[in-house]
């Protein structure tokens, strides 16, 4: 087992309380702009509140009367993980709504920038044992490429991953050619 493993946690709004004797020690909540948010009365610890939607783009945003996420959510996140980690015992909390799109893609982020630059693909599959059931949000990874300055290598696993999961959704061709 990564070390990571013992130290990063995410989990959707209604499994919180499962982390209640985990000593969470830091917690980065994830919700959707005008949500009411309450923190579990459990949690005494350092926390980061994003407001941003499940989207995939500033148009999508707008269709769905959202907010994207943006380069400054991605910076506190980052900012916030880094002083975090310092500390060899802490344990952080990332949490969204469902604990599928918006928390997976920025503990991918959060575990790509500890790791560091070229552990990428490292650093996706620790996600994904973190969090099987992932299915990480591109925006969140794209806007993090361009604050990190990875030059589309955050984006190089989730593409390799949608692929993988466009295969099992969608075995056969059915003699459909992109274009």
């Amino acid at each position: 087992m990564h070390p990571l493993q013992k130290r990063i946690f995410i989990c959707g709004e209604h499994e919180r309380v499962d982390y209640r004797c985990s000593g969470i020690s830091h917690f980065i909540c994830i919700a959707n702009p005008g949500a009411t948010v309450t923190l579990p009365e459990w949690f005494k610890g350092a926390c980061l509140q994003l407001w941003f939607g499940d989207v995939v783009s500033e148009r999508d945003a707008a269709l769905c009367n959202t907010r994207a996420v943006s380069e400054e959510d991605i910076r506190q996140a980052i900012e916030f993980s880094r002083a975090a980690l310092q500390e060899p015992e802490t344990k952080m909390l990332v949490s969204c709504n469902y604990g599928a799109s918006r928390s997976t893609g920025l503990a991918y982020v959060l575990l790509a920038d500890h790791l560091g630059a070229g552990k990428e693909a490292e650093a996706f599959q620790l996600m994904l044992k973190i969090r099987e059931t992932a299915v990480p949000n591109g925006m969140v990874i794209r806007v993090a490429d361009a604050v990190l300055e990875r030059n589309g290598e955050l984006l190089g696993p989730l593409r390799k991953f949608n692929a993988e999961l466009s295969s099992e959704l969608f075995p056969v061709s059915y003699g459909f050619k992109r274009s």
